[in-house]
């Protein structure tokens, strides 16, 4: 489209020739800059379109979720450290956190199972001591121990017997056979110690306590006596009596 100028108005004296060869060369100037300006709002509109179309595409995906849902969802995932580090590319520092929440699982689960094994343990091992005092304790009133010598038969007793997993009194394997070849009991241990610990069975009525003959020296009272042994020769003169 030519251009309508008036050279005469700008001041500028040209001929007719010359005046029509401007004003055509003005006109395709104007219309290469209207052109390129177009061109480009056409480029602009045609990506914008594209876009639109992509948006569109992508929405469908998203069909039946619910916008609200997914907008948290999403926050969760912006606000998530683990996301932010694979975003950026830092899956060393991903991997070093996940052990280490690994590794803090592991503590407090191991930590958790040795505590409970510790008290089942301690359970037990009041349960076996319990069970193991009851044994010997039966075994000394079956065969007319004092009373005061349980406490000493069943602490040796610890070294010879322990308590199997059923819960029976058993001779450790250290203990030795009794008199006919057998595995100790409580019963034919204890009914062997009658020669290596006498002052745990009542002595005969009327004899006299070893070593000393009835001599004056001994205490006569129970308060007067210094040590176990004087402690013995009492109980045995109150048994023999």
């Amino acid at each position: 489209m030519a251009l309508e100028i008036d050279f005469a108005e700008l001041g500028l004296e040209l001929d007719d020739d010359k005046a029509a060869a401007l004003k055509e060369a003005l006109s395709t100037k104007h219309q290469e800059a209207i052109d390129k300006e177009v061109g480009g709002l056409k480029t602009k509109r045609d990506e914008l379109l594209a876009n639109e179309r992509k948006l569109k595409d992508s929405l469908k995906q998203y069909e039946g979720i619910d916008p609200e849902r997914a907008r948290k969802l999403e926050e969760q995932i912006a606000q998530s450290e683990e996301a932010r580090l694979i975003a950026d590319g830092k899956m060393d520092e991903v991997i070093n956190q996940r052990t280490e929440r690994m590794r803090s699982e592991y503590d407090r689960k191991l930590t958790e199972a040795t505590q409970t094994a510790e008290q089942a343990k301690t359970f037990a091992d009041k349960f076996r001591g319990r069970v193991l005092s009851d044994e010997i304790r039966g075994a000394a009133s079956k065969l007319g121990l004092i009373d005061s010598a349980s406490q000493d038969a069943f602490l040796r007793a610890q070294s010879l017997f322990e308590v199997d997993d059923e819960g029976n009194v058993v001779a450790r394997e250290s203990a030795g056979y009794d008199s006919t070849g057998k595995p100790l009991t409580p019963e034919t241990w204890l009914e062997s110690m009658r020669d290596q610990a006498p002052h745990w069975f009542p002595q005969p009525k009327g004899s006299g306590s070893p070593g000393n003959n009835g001599s004056s020296t001994s205490p006569r009272a129970w308060k007067d006596a210094a040590t176990t042994k004087e402690k013995v020769e009492i109980l045995k003169r109150q048994q023999s009596r």
